[in-house]
């Protein structure tokens, strides 16, 4: 994933938060423990970690540093590009304050948290927004659509924050894997409805080999 304007975007609405379930991952990549933050592979090309929103497994999205990409959140009202108004499909990013212990048993697919306070964890290049530590990407995956998902290689980053109540009620410190229980989060009050980024990108997803045989970047 690109970097982005979701700062600006997501500033407002986490400063409105602030003032004011969970699969077994172990069970969930069985073969390759949980992975954290972007590996790049060959020349020009990265690969991060993501979470099938179906059933709460570990997959992995590569990301060729040039492929098409689209940030409409300067101006929401204009029309998307054709290659991105033929289709593309919901790629959710579930992120969690500061204060949450969900990451306890297994790390998040990104932190970003270190962009503002040095000390702190920093192994992705977007979505760095004030007041989060770090986010997951849920979405779904080839073959998905039979159980529920939508997959395409164009995706709509659709982001979610938890809310007051949900910092205070400790949900905030359960790790959500799948659609199914961040709409649950979403029904009890403990999530935000759906923030659209007006961002589109290309990404494919690939095996965890791809992910494994990269080299870790830091920011």
């Amino acid at each position: 994933m690109r970097p982005s304007r979701l700062l600006g975007l997501a500033f407002s609405v986490v400063v409105a938060l602030v003032g004011a379930i969970q699969p077994s991952i172990a069970s969930a990549s069985a073969v390759v423990p949980w992975q954290t933050g972007m590996v790049a592979v060959g020349n020009g090309t990265t690969v991060e970690p993501a979470v099938s929103d179906t059933d709460g497994s570990q997959v992995f999205l590569m990301t060729p540093n040039h492929s098409p990409f689209y940030d409409g959140s300067a101006n929401p009202s204009a029309p998307l590009p054709a290659s991105f108004n033929q289709a593309s499909a919901p790629l959710y990013l579930v992120t969690y304050p500061l204060g949450s212990t969900v990451d306890a048993g297994a790390p998040l697919n990104c932190y970003t948290a270190g962009f503002f306070t040095s000390g702190l964890p920093y192994n992705c290049n977007h979505a760095q927004i004030p007041g989060i530590k770090g986010h997951d990407h849920l979405l779904g995956v080839p073959a998905s659509a039979k159980s529920g998902g939508d997959f395409n290689v164009q995706w709509h980053v659709l982001a979610t924050f938890f809310t007051p109540k949900g910092m205070t009620d400790g949900a905030m410190n359960t790790r959500i894997l799948t659609l199914a229980q961040l709409q649950s989060a979403q029904a009890l009050g403990d999530v935000t409805g759906f923030v659209d980024t007006h961002i589109y990108f290309n990404c494919s997803v690939v095996s965890s080999a791809s992910y494994l045989v990269g080299t870790p970047l830091r920011f």
